[in-house]
Formats: C-alpha cells, sequence, structure tokens
C-alpha cells in the first residue's frame, strides 16, 4: 500500500501539546497523529453504518408496520444478565 504525505497546520499550543504527549509516551507526533487520525474514521464509520442500519429499520417498519412491544423488550433484556448455557 502507498502511503501519501498529507501536511497539517496546527496552531502553537497544540503543537506543544502534541509534543509533550509524544515525549511522555516516547511517541513521535507523527505516530500519534496517525493514530488520532484512524480513531476518528472509525468512530465516524461506526456512526455511519449504524445511520445505515437504522435507515434500513426504519424503511423496513415503513413498509411492515411491525414493531417490538415495550414488555417483549424488557422481557429479552432480562435474558442478556442470565449465565449462558452449553
Amino acid at each position: 500500500m502507498a502511503n501519501t504525505t498529507v501536511g497539517i497546520r496546527l496552531d502553537d499550543d497544540t503543537q506543544t501539546r502534541l509534543k509533550k504527549l509524544g515525549n511522555s509516551r516516547d511517541r513521535s507526533p507523527h505516530y500519534l497523529m496517525k493514530e488520532a487520525v484512524k480513531t476518528y474514521l472509525k468512530r465516524e464509520e461506526n456512526i455511519e453504518t449504524e445511520k445505515a442500519l437504522l435507515k434500513a429499520r426504519w424503511k423496513q417498519f415503513e413498509i411492515t408496520g411491525e414493531t417490538l412491544s415495550h414488555s417483549d423488550v424488557k422481557t429479552w433484556a432480562k435474558t442478556l444478565s442470565k449465565p449462558q448455557t452449553s
């Protein structure tokens, strides 16, 4: 996989904080920025996946009108705390 260099402008305070954190963790500012971008992308991609799932569920609801009752959900939720049996 090819690597591409990307520039980012940071204010002095952010650069200082990044260097300080990097020094305390024995990591370069570059490493910390790469990890921050990866973490951000993973979180935002998960949000987009969840949005797509909710949209699909809503579309299915509009077609079928099917829902779960509150009591059914409560009953199901109680099973989550019970130990699994093989």
